[in-house]
């Protein structure tokens, strides 16, 4: 039995910062610990605003014991990166914006912007922007979530009579009966 599929997190806003490097000792790029948008969120929540994983969770739309084990495997990622002096990169997650944001990629600002706005950096004037939605969305393409990160309808398939019924994200397609044979429905 495969695992659930990861839900969205809701985070108020995306990092200003893409990562960290430490000084003083030699690193290699593909040494660096990476850390996903959901777990800067929740180390954000609970050590820099001082909120309770009860309240922290909430703000991010999981349960509380979801919260402690995000909570949990960022305090694990930096405690790694800062005793082996290791980069950290900070980049995807599983995570939903309530607003378009963008990074500039001359001055590195972060911020919000509305659709109907002309698509400018806010600090700098520069329109050589990157939105973070597209990049969440391109970062759960790499991992696997490729139709859903698309947008893409899927279907489960009757294996007898080659009917299809929208799949449900969620849901296992063997759960489905098949509507005109009464089997049980795979993925297509």
């Amino acid at each position: 039995m495969s695992p659930r599929k990861k839900r969205n997190r809701l985070i108020d806003s995306p990092p200003i910062i893409t990562g960290f490097k430490p000084t003083g000792c030699e690193y290699r790029k593909e040494d660096s610990v990476e850390i996903n948008f959901e777990e800067y969120e929740a180390f954000k929540l609970a050590d820099y605003n001082r909120q309770s994983h009860l309240d922290a969770s909430g703000k991010m739309g999981v349960s509380r014991p979801t919260f402690t084990r995000i909570y949990d495997s960022v305090r694990k990622k930096i405690a790694m990166a800062f005793v082996e002096g290791r980069p950290i990169v900070i980049t995807g997650g599983y995570v939903d914006f309530d607003e378009e944001w963008f990074r500039c990629l001359v001055c590195n600002a972060v911020f919000p912007m509305k659709m109907k706005e002309e698509k400018k950096c806010v600090e700098c004037g520069s329109q050589n922007l990157m939105s973070l939605n597209e990049a969440i969305k391109n970062w759960q393409f790499a991992r696997g979530h490729r139709k859903r990160a698309m947008g893409m309808v899927e279907y489960c398939i009757c294996p007898s009579c080659n009917t299809k019924v929208r799949h449900e994200y969620g849901k296992p397609c063997n759960t489905y009966i098949c509507p005109n044979c009464g089997d049980k429905m795979v993925r297509e």
